[in-house]
């Protein structure tokens, strides 16, 4: 159903400032115990209708969900798939400032040939720059 431009413009005003309905009102104590009791049963990880494996994509990179990683990422648990398999490779962590590097430019790519370790992000802009 196509809206004309009038009911558009009402819509929107009515969705503005002052004049939305819920402008400056908080959810009762009562509302506030049904939202918590709601999200209770819903299922977590494996389980949920959302779940994709436990890998995300963010910004080109594959990160992996491994919580109890000493590199995951505070909130969520995530790691780079690339310092997965350079630790892998190496048979160790990675040390403090010690970087994966995709030799072919591509960053899901994340074959063990195509993963080498520069030793600092010094290192790394520098191999950057020179090429």
């Amino acid at each position: 159903m196509k809206l004309s431009k009038k009911h558009r413009e009402n819509i929107s005003r009515a969705k503005k400032g002052e004049k939305n309905p819920m402008w400056g009102k908080h959810p009762s104590e009562k509302t506030r115990e049904k939202l918590r009791l709601s999200h209770i049963n819903t299922p977590k990880g494996k389980n949920h209708f959302n779940w994709k494996g436990g890998q995300i994509i963010h910004e080109g990179y594959v990160f992996v969900l491994m919580p109890e990683h000493p590199k995951a990422n505070s909130n969520k648990g995530y790691v780079k798939r690339a310092r997965l398999v350079a630790e892998k490779k190496l048979g160790r962590y990675l040390y403090p400032g010690e970087i994966p590097h995709h030799k072919n430019g591509i960053k899901n790519d994340d074959r063990p040939e195509n993963i080498e370790v520069m030793e600092s992000i010094s290192a790394h802009v520098k191999y950057h720059r020179n090429l």
